[in-house]
Parts: structure tokens; sequence; C-alpha cells
């Protein structure tokens, strides 16, 4: 049974589904399902644009950087793996997801206490990582379940939970917390900025094992923390700041530099 192709295939689609499901479930005032839902679809839709992302990074950018993605130069090898962990995957992945997350998700009514950004940037992420798996459903059911097969297709499924938990959170911090326009734009910020370092240095090492299980005592400690906090408050009902597109900006202004610097960095590095 367990190498039954429908099997592996519900084994690499419903874990998303559930962890949403838990998550959702968490919260002591739960979001709407149909907002949940729409949220994980909405994670799932990001696999067209980035589709089309990849495919100008690898056969415009990249070359215009004088990059060779496709060669194995020992001398840009280092730059090449900095341009493709960093920029092409964190960088695109979680540009797209903090999109969806502040032009669809903030803008509901429903997203209206601290637990709810997380709640949302979990969903969207959940989904990024569902449409992912969907590559592992075909594969051979006489390796389906060794050991590196299982952690590539679940390991990147903790990360992206955490990326959206890490954008959820800081994101409530810049809707909730904060109170001054320089802090509420640093967090803003750091909603971006943080989870693609996350997810670049992820990748660029190797993706060791010690990433997902810290991940998921991470998100296990933010979600607890939130939902502790809900206790103390009869009611959900709290003012939630405008983000200003300005801010936005910066966002992506800020973290499309420092990516650009850790690429530079690496390309010095091997000249």
């Amino acid at each position: 049974m367990i190498r039954d192709p429908s099997f592996i295939l519900l084994a690499t689609i419903l874990p998303p589904i559930l962890i949403g499901i838990i998550i959702w479930k968490s919260d002591k005032f739960p979001e709407p399902g149909k907002f949940l839902i729409t949220s994980f679809l909405l994670g799932v839709s990001i696999y067209l644009p980035i589709q089309f992302l990849i495919f100008v990074t690898h056969d415009h950018l990249a070359p215009l950087l004088g990059l060779n993605l496709e060669g194995d130069s020992t001398m840009v090898r280092g730059a090449e793996r900095a341009f493709m962990h960093f920029f092409r995957a964190a960088f695109l992945e979680e540009g797209l997801k903090f999109s969806l997350l502040i032009f669809i998700c903030v803008r509901l009514s429903d997203l209206n206490e601290p637990m709810d950004a997380i709640v949302y940037g979990a969903a969207i992420g959940l989904g990024y990582a569902a449409m992912e798996n969907m590559g592992y459903v075909n594969i051979d059911p006489e390796t389906a379940w060794t050991m590196q097969v299982v952690k590539d297709r679940y390991y990147p499924l903790i990360m992206h939970l955490g990326f959206g938990v890490i954008m959820g959170w800081l994101l409530s911090l810049n809707l909730f917390a904060e109170q001054s326009a320089f802090k509420r734009r640093l967090m803003l910020i750091l909603a971006l900025l943080v989870p693609v370092i996350f997810h670049g240095s992820y990748n660029y090492l190797g993706g060791f094992d010690v990433f997902p299980i810290l991940t998921l005592i991470m998100v296990i400690g933010i979600i607890y923390f939130y939902r502790r906090e809900q206790s103390k408050r009869i009611t959900e009902d709290m003012d939630k700041a405008k983000i200003e597109n300005i801010d936005v900006f910066y966002s992506y202004l800020v973290t499309s530099t420092f990516v650009a610097l850790v690429v530079l960095s690496a390309v010095y590095a091997n000249n």
C-alpha cells in the first residue's frame, strides 16, 4: 500500500492542507474558511508567474550579467549559486508571496488582529509548497520512501511554512504593534527581507537538516505566543494601520539591494 501511486499522491498533497487546517483552527478567532482557501490557492497560483520569471532569469538576465546557469565552471560557480539561490529562488518566490499578502490579504476586513497575518502568510506559503510538491507525484514507487526523497518532499514544505509565518509575523508588527512611521516601515521591510535571507541561506547551504527542525520549532513558538496573547483579550477588534505603497516600494528596494550585494560579492570572490 505504501508504494501505491494513489497513496504517494495523498502523501504529497494532503500534508500542506492538513497543516493549514491545524493553523487555521489554532486561531481563537478563526478567519472565514473561504478566505483561507483563497489564500492557499493564491499560493498555488504563484507557479504561473514564477515560471515566466524563471524563463526571463535564465534566458535574459543571467547572460546579461555574464552568468552561465547551465555551466559548471569553477570560476563562476559561487556567483551562479548565489544568483540561483538568493535571486531566482528566494527573492522571486518570496517577493510574489509578499505581494499577495500585502495587496490582497491585508485589504480583507477580516484580517483584523495580529494572529490573522500569520495565518494568511502560512496559507500562501503552504499553497506554494503544495504546488511545488506536485513534482513528486510521479516519482518511482521503489524510491518514493527513501530518506533522500522524503527529505526532498517534506523539507521544502516545512521551510515554505516557516517563510510564510515569519512574513506574517513581521507584517503583523507593522499593522498592529508599532506606532511610529519609522518602526512600521522597518517591520514591513523586514517582512520581505528576513524570509528572503532565510530562504536563500537554506538553499545556498544545501538544505542542512537543522534548518527544517529549527523552523518547525520557530513556527510552533510564534503561533503559541500569539494564541496565548489572544486569550488575554475578549474581542479581536483592533485598529489596523494602513500600508503605504511607498513603504512596499522600500521593502522591495532594500531586499533587492541586499540580494544584488550577495551576488556581486560572490562574483568578486571568484575573480
